[in-house]
């Protein structure tokens, strides 16, 4: 039996009157969606609920999908950033998340620097060669505006850092959250005051400034994790599949490959055309030696944090297509999301989101996949989902 899995990152909006899936013209979707399962899933309680998990809730609900608990198995999003990007990492080092933001006059005002790479391997370059800390350390960027800092020393992770998760704001003071942290919070300082005296005075940032794109000029740290937490057992031996995982390097990848996946990255800087083009040809390579295929879809949740409704709508559109070769798939199909991102507020959201199974041989409610339809279908947790999903094979 083989299985596709196309997670989408910020697929749903609130079930409203109309929504980019909604709205979206989906036929090779609604045809599975009509002989398939179309259910609402609940992968966030609402007791993890809070402003940071809202900022950065994607590692949470892909914790869950996979059917583990979140918080039995927790794992800051600065460990899962190391592990995705690659780098040998020890329990006890302190990992951090980075984003190249734009501060202006000491206020954030862009907390991803346009999303633009250009210039950015070079700021990582001389941030690594010129800064002196007392521990070693390893500063890698990861995907688009994204990096990880990783301090090869045993240290506290009860810091607060500077991200201040929204902008119109200044950075958050470094400080430690008990005595023992103390060490980690003065070393970050220490870094980070460096680092920013760097990418404020780097010839990058004017070469930005002439192109019209927002200055790399510093960095946004928050998730800073000292230790690495398995998925056990792991997925694969669990459902006892050979699975691979199809994401740009980050914390779906990362959580993937905590539950024994192996790992495709996207490159990085291809639009949504390109990048699900990329997406289906990988998959139809792998198909032979995978039963089991995970791909994460980006875009959606770009496009909404941007509130951009029309090309939230045209990712979807665009996959779509790409689906109408799999429309009699021998196997498996869910389709789903990790999380709302609305297009009205451009932050994620809680609530239930939409999933399809397909094929599904029992009594279907639901004959379209969207976010409102998918409340008047079943009720499922993610163990229901795999119980769905493997019962048949």
């Amino acid at each position: 039996m083989k299985y596709l899995i196309f997670l989408f990152d910020g697929l749903a909006d609130f079930p409203g009157k109309r929504t980019p899936l909604s709205d979206s013209f989906k036929p090779n979707l609604d045809y599975i969606a009509s002989k398939g399962l179309v259910a609402n899933l609940s992968l966030i309680d609402r007791k993890m609920w809070s402003e940071e998990t809202r900022a950065s809730v994607s590692h949470f609900a892909n914790t869950s999908f996979l059917g583990y608990d979140p918080l039995k198995f927790y794992n800051k999003r600065g460990v899962l950033e190391a592990i995705s990007a690659g780098i040998d990492y020890k329990n006890g080092w302190l990992a951090i998340r980075c984003d190249f933001g734009t501060i202006k006059n000491g206020i954030v005002v862009d907390r991803r620097a346009g999303r633009n790479t250009f210039g950015l391997d070079d700021l990582v370059r001389d941030v690594k060669k010129k800064v002196k800390v007392e521990a070693e350390f390893e500063f890698k960027r990861t995907y688009g505006h994204r990096a990880v800092l990783v301090f090869k020393k045993n240290l506290s992770d009860k810091i607060q850092l500077n991200d201040p998760l929204s902008t119109n704001l200044p950075p958050k003071e470094i400080l430690p959250l008990d005595k023992k942290a103390e060490k980690s919070a003065e070393l970050v300082k220490d870094f980070l005051d460096e680092a920013n005296k760097i990418l404020e005075n780097h010839p990058v940032n004017e070469e930005r400034e002439k192109k019209g794109i927002p200055p790399a000029n510093c960095l946004l740290l928050r998730e800073a994790g000292n230790k690495v937490n398995f998925f056990k057992p792991p997925f694969t031996k669990k459902h006892k599949v050979k699975a691979v995982a199809i994401s740009e390097p980050g914390v779906m990848k990362a959580t993937c490959m905590l539950a024994g996946f192996s790992a495709v990255d996207i490159p990085e800087d291809l639009d949504y055309k390109k990048g699900l083009e990329f997406i289906f040809e990988t998959i139809g390579e792998l198909l032979h030696k995978y039963d089991f295929i995970y791909s994460h879809i980006k875009w959606t949740d770009e496009a909404a944090h941007d509130k951009d409704f029309e090309r939230k709508k045209k990712v979807i559109e665009e996959f779509d297509k790409h689906l109408e070769v799999y429309r009699d798939f021998n196997g498996k199909i869910v389709v789903t999301t990790d999380h709302i991102t609305s297009c009205e507020t451009g932050k994620h959201e809680f609530g239930r989101v939409p999933v399809l199974i397909y094929p599904y041989k029992g009594r279907k409610k639901v004959k379209k996949f969207d976010e409102i339809s998918s409340m008047k279908g079943k009720k499922l947790k993610p163990r229901d989902l795999w119980k769905i999903l493997f019962k048949s094979s």
